[in-house]
């Protein structure tokens, strides 16, 4: 698997709006839902300060968080981690994504606009020129933005506070998936099946397809954390 990336840095890229700890925050939960960082990973406080440009107090607020979320642990020497989880944890969040994203597909394939299936077909033309590049990062983060545009597309209400502490757990996990350029070129086809039956608004087809690209990976998912510390 590559080496986890960096943690974005807080001056690279344009902040939200709002208090210091808001915007690591955010930046934080986005790289645990793109898979930027690893499971097991350690993420000591003053190197994400070092690394996002921070003082150490909006880090240890944001971390505090994303801990009181599950997102992340403590270990026993007091640093932060993107927690290990054992091959029943992996399992049941298989079954939570699935119980959620069959809404997410049904409703999107009836509330769809046409913006939404354009820049659903923009994250999916990413993720196929990140497959073909062999660039891991590129493709997990626009496999994120093309879910999270499915879930934009469904207009269901309260949905975003559901999904993103479940991506969070997510993210490292389908990192650990997507290592080849066959299994990114594999899941573009999914995404690519998902994008016809919208077009048709088939929620049928479209689930069926969300399906085969959520289990599609689940054996190897949950057959057991990877080993390290």
């Amino acid at each position: 698997m590559p080496e986890p990336d960096a943690a974005p840095d807080a001056r690279s890229e344009t902040a939200p709006q709002g208090p210091l700890h808001e915007q690591v925050f955010r930046r934080l939960s986005a790289g645990l839902m793109a898979g930027r960082f690893a499971a097991g990973q350690k993420l000591p406080l003053r190197a994400l300060a070092a690394e996002m440009g921070t003082s150490l107090m909006p880090v240890r607020d944001a971390v505090q968080r994303l801990e009181s979320l599950g997102a992340l642990v403590v270990t026993p020497g007091r640093t932060m981690m993107v927690p290990r989880l054992c091959p029943a944890e992996r399992a049941d969040l298989i079954r939570l994504r699935m119980l959620l994203e069959t809404e997410v597909v049904e409703a999107a394939a009836e509330r769809r606009s046409e913006a939404d299936l354009a820049d659903l077909s923009d994250q999916n033309a990413a993720m196929r020129g990140a497959a073909e590049r062999g660039d891991t990062a590129a493709f997990l983060a626009a496999n994120l933005r093309f879910h999270r545009g499915l879930a934009a597309a469904a207009r269901i209400h309260f949905l975003e506070a559901l999904l993103d502490p479940l991506w969070m757990r997510l993210g490292p996990l389908v990192r650990e998936q997507t290592p080849d350029r066959e299994n990114m070129l594999r899941t573009a086809e999914y995404h690519d099946e998902i994008l016809r039956a919208l077009l048709r608004r088939d929620g049928v087809a479209a689930l069926a397809a969300l399906s085969a690209d959520v289990m599609d990976g689940a054996p190897a998912m949950t057959a057991g954390a990877p080993p390290g510390g």
